[in-house]
């Protein structure tokens, strides 16, 4: 990292940025083509979750190729100056990057579909069969994780 003073490298505040976060920016890459989808998230124990239909561009190229990285932004704020060059930006963000597997056991879908719907409710679900069927859950183990604030 570049900019060593805005790195953050304890463990506790990069958790506390994937717990507050709501949206993840999701990069792939299929034969030299990138793609970047937002989508939303939960974190847990190292993986990060995610989950949409069966089909699609994002399956099609998580399936050709399961690296990805991703980039997670729950607040940010530009801040002006008397100048132009005096403008700048408070953030804090964690990027990452992992490989993907797509979830199929019923009782590890059912868990990280918990987990997932606990990171934007406290409300409690119970999933279907003809849901569980038609959702595609995707688990990324993550490899790296980088923290990164201003101020």
């Amino acid at each position: 990292m570049r900019r060593k003073d805005r790195e953050i490298t304890d463990a506790k505040q990069i958790e506390e940025i994937l717990k507050e976060g709501k949206v993840c920016y999701l990069a792939l890459c299929k034969e030299n083509e990138p793609y970047v989808v937002p989508m939303h998230y939960a974190w847990q124990s190292g993986y990060l979750y995610l989950h949409s239909a069966r089909e699609g561009k994002k399956v099609e190229f998580a399936k050709q190729n399961p690296q990805v990285s991703f980039c997670i932004v729950p607040q940010w704020e530009i801040i002006e100056g008397s100048r132009s060059c005096d403008w700048t930006t408070h953030y804090r963000s964690v990027m990452g990057s992992g490989v993907v597997e797509f979830v199929e056991d019923v009782a590890e879908k059912t868990k990280a579909l918990e987990t997932f719907m606990g990171h934007y409710t406290s409300e409690r679900f119970e999933f279907s069969k003809a849901m569980l069927d038609r959702v595609l859950v995707w688990k990324i183990k993550v490899d790296e994780l980088t923290g990164k604030k201003n101020p």
